[in-house]
């Protein structure tokens, strides 16, 4: 197994999922309006949230396919669909995380911002999860690790953008940031495909 290339497979498919720089903006707007520390806690605690539920499934994902009886084929393939759908999703203008986004802000208890939407979907959702599992059933213990690693720099990157967020959004401005959101999003439509031929093929044979 080339785990060089494994991890840059793995960094590459999570970063576009998980689009730190893009979903800067809805950060931004759920948090504008508290105070800098308690910002600063919502950050933490979404951004390890958000990491840890990935870093489960590394090493439990395969005993949840096995308990509900999924291929790894079919996986793939459900993954590579889901994954075509998030990329439309951003293409079209994120309508289905901006729908979450509204709800997360009906919450009275702004500590839960961290848990919902943040953490969960907006940074951690079916997408990245799919990926995930799939992603370490192609790896052994070795890959795993390195597949963690991966993790843990994506949502380092995440947390760097919610310490800069202010700095990035007035120098990439919202066009900047939708822009990179979309040529993104192209990469994970064509890691999606990849998926569901993968998938498909393997059942076929």
């Amino acid at each position: 197994m080339d785990y060089l290339s494994f991890f840059f497979t793995a960094l590459t498919t999570l970063f576009v999922i998980v689009d730190p720089p893009g979903n800067i903006p809805m950060f931004i707007a759920l948090t504008e309006k508290l105070d800098k520390d308690l910002v600063d806690r919502i950050s933490k605690k979404a951004v390890t949230i958000a990491s840890s539920i990935l870093i489960i499934f590394v090493f439990g994902g395969y005993a949840v396919m096995e308990f509900f009886r999924i291929s790894i084929e079919s996986l793939k393939v459900a993954g590579g669909l889901l994954l075509f759908i998030v990329s439309v999703d951003i293409l079209l203008g994120r309508k289905t995380r901006e729908y979450y986004f509204q709800k997360g802000l009906e919450s009275v208890d702004v500590d839960s911002i961290a848990v919902f939407p943040l953490a969960l979907p907006l940074y951690t959702g079916p997408g990245a999860i799919t990926a995930t599992i799939v992603l370490a059933s192609e790896a052994d213990i070795v890959g795993k690790i390195i597949l963690v690693l991966a993790i843990l720099v994506v949502y380092g990157i995440v947390r760097l953008t919610h310490v800069y967020s202010a700095a990035i959004i007035s120098l990439l401005g919202k066009s900047g940031s939708d822009i990179i959101a979309r040529v993104m999003a192209i990469f994970l439509a064509s890691i999606g495909v990849e998926y569901i031929f993968d998938g498909a093929l393997s059942i076929l044979r």
